[in-house]
């Protein structure tokens, strides 16, 4: 046997690069911010023109004043991962920060900056409870369960003026997570597909990750893997007397550098 059917190898130790987009928003109090897929917004036109009126020949005043961009940045933390026979353990974890700020043009002076920024960190053991190889040896199907804790760290930072409103918030909390995975190998290729679920919807509060990846082995110690991951978290509380709510979802590709031990 080879590649990803050899069983000789139970550390993998992953380097991986995520690109997601962000949809969501966050509250604190009568603050609402909110941010879609980390795209340069644009000069804003206004939306309402007068019946039977030309258009403003000199341009309209808000374009000329005012400018609205937001900006993405998520890089993981990386994976480690040991296998042996029917058990799986893995840590993983990534870091992002989202930002938004407007710009008022007449004196080139900042109006308003906002930031927020994200630490999550994944444990989990898991068990396999069905396996099936062809009797060449060459495919085998892998499925497994697995169970862990989810640890969520938020930030978040705005100023108004950068002297007045200053909004600072730190927040950590854990869950409790369930998950399903598949595994396939295929000599040198091995495809997974792995979802798990937090909070379980207890005051209104849950997380969900879902993940497909594909990986080529290129030798021993080497392989790549590309593929694609969707977050979503919902979650309430009450900090400092006021409603925290944060509604964060992400989706995009992932490419990475994996090694085997």
């Amino acid at each position: 046997m080879q590649g990803y059917l050899a069983r000789d190898r139970n550390w993998t130790l992953e380097i991986p690069i995520w690109i997601p987009g962000y949809r969501g928003n966050y509250t604190y109090g009568d603050v609402t911010l909110e941010g879609e897929d980390g795209v340069e917004l644009g000069e804003p036109t206004n939306p309402i023109e007068p019946p039977g009126e030309a258009p403003d020949e000199g341009g309209n005043i808000f374009s000329r004043l005012f400018t609205s961009s937001t900006y993405l940045k998520f890089f993981f933390m990386g994976k480690v991962q040991y296998i042996k026979d029917k058990f799986i353990a893995q840590i993983d974890g990534f870091r992002g920060s989202i930002g938004s700020s407007i710009d008022f043009k007449l004196n080139n002076s900042e109006v308003a900056t906002a930031k927020y920024s994200a630490n999550l960190a994944r444990l989990f053991l898991g068990y396999s409870f069905y396996e099936l190889e062809n009797k060449s040896e060459t495919i085998r199907w892998t499925i497994y369960g697995y169970t862990g804790m989810r640890v969520h760290h938020v930030e978040l930072f705005s100023t108004l003026n950068r002297t007045t409103d200053e909004l600072d918030i730190d927040v950590v909390w854990s869950e409790g997570i369930f998950g399903v995975g598949n595994r396939i190998a295929l000599k040198d290729w091995l495809f997974i597909l792995q979802g798990d679920m937090g909070g379980f919807y207890t005051n209104r509060n849950y997380s969900y990750m879902i993940s497909l990846y594909c990986y080529y082995r290129l030798s021993d110690l080497l392989s790549i893997k590309v593929g694609w991951t969707d977050w979503e978290i919902q979650h309430k509380r009450e900090l400092r007397g006021e409603k925290f709510s944060l509604n964060v979802h992400l989706s995009g590709p992932n490419m990475g550098i994996t090694f085997h031990f």
